[in-house]
């Protein structure tokens, strides 16, 4: 394994980016890997022969239980290629029998219906690690990808019919009139419990949907498997950091041999110990070499002694309920001043207002709200009359937008309104409704033509924008 050859980016991930770095070294060299899945599928093909014609559910069955051999060609083939060795298809051939026979009995019976089958295998096929080495290995392994290969393991079962299905009834949209009415015949005959030999033309899209569905879950369950494997070897023998060194010796290689040259030179000097004997002595003799003791005494806890832990009969357990009692005093009441504490700084801008006397607020005003601007030098000396004029000349969405915007200025500056830049226009009102500055019925009657304008594209009448400008209550100047 040569990390300076690897041909992805190695760097400690979360588990779904590790996931997405599967998914990608799959999609990278798909054709090539779906090659070397159906080449792991051959033996089958004879027993399809034989079991097709009369029993498609058995055949599905052999087929579905043969895929960890195809799994490994695959698994052996995507780990070659990560670190810059893709090797050729006879030395996946050459890999066939091994596929197969590896710890057969154990791979195929007991730990087929294994949901952590991608992450186990490289443990098996990469490492060779069997017994306890191999049961320490996948269980640190784990410890971080349990959660992620349990929700993969859900999503292969779902997408592996999900697939079927759709693959099934995309050919059925193609039968001919002829065909079609013997697959309904047999479908409904199945459903009715009665013993039917399908039509083997029925039978050849069935088994042909559930294999080529079988076929693209299992390949990029396996990268995705493969991607976590490689992420947690990242994680726990530092290979981003290992291969980080790496190429900075290979940078610093050619300045080595100047370096070590260097101080040869200059240990050639000769040196007399006696000299260094002294220098030695004198740095030994510093005040921070010499040893310092200190007697620290532990004071006595007269009022534990008190409590008779070990006198008489029964005084033990006595002393223990008392000291009990008052330590779950002790931790009420510092759970208490704690929620006390927690409570006051949740609903602390209530206290800000109560204080505040409905006056401004100490947090920082708004000065965009839902990306229009409400800061007062943004907007015009008469707000009412600017936008009557905009409205007149034909620029509807500017007037009433204007006509809103002068109206949260007011709000946030005047009116002591606690209005967020993210809130929206229910929030605003909301706000506004609660903080009583006497205007909020104005503000609802604009709003809710603001909303009719701005999503509904429902443009509101002359008189009513005239009334709206008419009576704007908002008529303090700015002040800049």
């Amino acid at each position: 394994m040569r990390l300076e050859s690897v041909t992805a980016e190695l760097r400690p991930r979360s588990e779904w980016e590790a996931v997405d770095l599967g998914l990608a070294l799959v999609r990278r060299d798909f054709w090539s890997l779906g090659l070397v899945w159906w080449m792991g599928m051959l033996p089958l093909l004879p027993v399809g022969f034989l079991l097709l014609p009369a029993h498609p559910f058995w055949f599905c069955f052999a087929f579905w239980w043969w895929i960890p051999v195809a799994s490994r060609l695959v698994l052996f083939k995507l780990s070659r290629s990560l670190f810059g060795d893709d090797p050729e298809m006879k030395e996946v051939f050459r890999e066939f029998p091994r596929a197969i026979s590896r710890r057969f009995f154990y791979r195929m019976f007991w730990a087929r219906f294994s949901p952590w089958r991608p992450l186990t295998m490289p443990v098996e096929d990469l490492e060779g690690l069997k017994g306890k080495d191999y049961s320490m290995r996948c269980r640190v392994l784990m410890r971080r990808g349990d959660s992620s290969v349990i929700m993969l393991a859900m999503w292969r079962v779902f997408l592996t019919f999900w697939m079927a299905v759709t693959m099934f009834f995309t050919v059925a949209l193609f039968v001919p009139e002829g065909v079609g009415e013997g697959w309904t015949e047999a479908v409904v005959l199945w459903f009715e419990g009665d013993t039917v030999i399908p039509p083997l033309s029925l039978s050849l899209v069935v088994v042909s949907a559930l294999c080529c569905s079988m076929c693209l879950v299992d390949l990029f369950s396996i990268g995705a498997g493969f991607g976590i494997y490689v992420n947690h070897r990242t994680w726990v023998e530092g290979w981003d950091v290992e291969l980080a060194f790496r190429r900075l010796g290979n940078r610093l290689r050619g300045v080595a041999g100047v370096l070590m040259t260097g101080m040869l030179a200059f240990s050639a000097a000769p040196v007399d110990a006696s000299e260094s004997s002294e220098v030695i002595d004198g740095v030994l003799g510093d005040e921070d070499f010499k040893i310092h003791e200190e007697t620290i005494r532990v004071p006595q806890l007269d009022w534990l002694e008190n409590l008779n832990w070990g006198g008489g009969s029964g005084s033990g357990a006595v002393g223990f309920v008392e000291v009990l009692g008052l330590l779950l005093k002790f931790g009420l009441f510092v759970g208490l001043l704690a929620l006390l504490g927690w409570l006051i700084y949740r609903y602390r801008h209530v206290f800000q207002r109560m204080g505040g006397g409905g006056g401004q607020s100490a947090k920082p005003q708004a000065k965009v709200v839902m990306g229009m601007e409400v800061a007062p030098e943004s907007l015009p000396e008469d707000v009412s009359d600017a936008a009557l004029r905009m409205w007149r000349e034909g620029n509807r969405h500017e007037a009433m937008s204007l006509l809103y915007r002068g109206s949260i200025s007011w709000m946030i500056n005047r009116g002591g309104v606690e209005i967020a830049e993210s809130d929206t226009e229910s929030d605003c009102l909301t706000r506004v409704e609660h903080a009583e500055t006497g205007h909020s019925d104005y503000f609802s009657r604009l709003t809710l033509l603001w909303i009719k304008l701005a999503y509904g594209r429902e443009e509101p009448g002359d008189p009513e924008v005239e009334q709206l400008c008419g009576t704007w209550p908002f008529s303090e100047r700015r002040t800049g």
